[in-house]
């Protein structure tokens, strides 16, 4: 609910900007992208801190403390008077929430034997259906009761999303002695954090090369069509097609990530991804480009919940919090770099330049981890047993 909540305001942002004094369309936009911009780059700051928190104090209290902020910062955003009281918001809001960290730790911690995968791999489903179904929700509430009022109904859906958090979740940690997954070797209780550098790599670009498209998109679809019309709404339905793509290959990759191994399956999720990526930059109809767009976000959304799991395997219990803050951190930066370096691209290069450069950084990103001495072993391992089992 969380996440529905809070893609909730997205497709009214702008009118609502200039319902508050910038009539001008493209300045509204701006100031939207503005808006944005600027609750993903306090949360990448904040974000650290509320895992080293939720190590000290577990991850309930952080998950709560986020929702209920949330609902009370986005509650007081349907009384702005100005952009600039909607900026100092949305900068807090940043500052105070970002729970993915701390519902992804929950998870984690809580997950039963051998079932971390499939739970994070469930959580990311809910995660990517939401940022479907929000905006198309948030836009239709916004024509029914008004704008101002759509933020007092999403404070409200926050609060209930707290209210269920407290009642019905269960904040303990699993027993420190149950090791439900193989474990990387760590060097005693500290993060690892020079072997996470090529997980967290592969989350910062599959959420950049996911929200980088989003300026691109409707231009693109234009030079496709003869006669372009209804150019909106068929983006908004690619963008949402694929969000459910996402949803879906968050559940196998959780489930696959079980029988084979995380880093396996993050590997060969961004080579798929980037083959999948690259010639969305050539097509010639838009059939093409929506079927392309639906085999990446899977690929894509394959990654996120086997890259946390991967953070899971090499870090201490009592370390988690502090490596999925980061992770969280990594996460709100691509979201911010994203869409700008797609604007950017496309304005530059050509919309096609938004598709292929995506494309080619996911395949770097693959061969960063396949180059990662654990990696390397790891893969050696299984060519020396499936040689084995050859000569037997």
């Amino acid at each position: 609910m969380r996440n529905l909540t809070l893609t909730f305001v997205m497709p009214f942002m702008p009118l609502y900007v200039q319902q508050l004094g910038v009539e001008d369309p493209g300045r509204a936009a701006a100031w939207a992208g503005l808006l944005n911009t600027a609750t993903a780059a306090t949360m990448a700051l904040a974000a650290p801190l509320w895992g080293r928190l939720a190590d000290r104090f577990g991850p309930k209290p952080m998950l709560l403390r986020a929702t209920l902020a949330g609902a009370a910062v986005v509650g007081v955003m349907g009384l702005a008077a100005s952009p600039w009281h909607l900026l100092g918001l949305r900068l807090l809001q940043g500052t105070l929430t970002g729970t993915v960290a701390a519902a992804t730790l929950l998870v984690a911690a809580t997950a039963p034997a051998g079932k971390a995968g499939q739970r994070l791999g469930t959580l990311q489903t809910v995660i990517f259906t939401a940022a479907a179904a929000g905006p198309f929700l948030g836009g239709t509430f916004a024509d029914l009761v008004g704008i101002r009022a759509s933020f007092g109904v999403t404070s409200g859906l926050l609060a209930v999303s707290g209210a269920l958090i407290l009642l019905g979740v269960d904040g303990a940690r699993a027993p420190s002695g149950a090791e439900e997954e193989p474990r990387e070797e760590r060097a005693g209780g500290a993060v690892p954090w020079l072997g996470l550098v090529p997980v967290l790599v592969a989350l910062f670009v599959v959420q950049a090369s996911n929200t980088g498209v989003a300026p691109a998109l409707p231009g693109f679809i234009a030079e496709l069509m003869e006669e372009p019309s209804g150019v909106a709404s068929l983006a908004g339905q690619i963008l949402g097609a694929g969000a459910l793509a996402a949803a879906l290959g968050s559940s196998v990759g959780g489930r696959l990530a079980q029988r084979l191994g995380a880093r396996t399956v993050i590997f060969c999720s961004l080579v798929l991804g980037g083959l999948a990526f690259l010639p969305q930059a050539a097509v010639q109809s838009v059939a093409a480009l929506w079927a392309l767009r639906i085999a990446a976000s899977f690929f894509i959304g394959a990654v996120v919940p086997v890259a946390n799991l991967a953070v899971r395997q090499a870090v201490p219990p009592e370390r988690q919090g502090r490596a999925f803050g980061v992770a969280a951190s990594v996460t709100s930066v691509a979201f911010g770099v994203g869409p700008l370096g797609g604007g950017l691209l496309a304005s530059a290069f050509g919309f096609e330049a938004a598709f292929l450069v995506p494309g080619v950084l996911l395949l770097a990103a693959a061969g960063v981890l396949l180059l990662a001495p654990r990696s390397r072993a790891r893969a050696a391992r299984i060519l020396k047993a499936a040689a084995a089992h050859i000569i037997r």
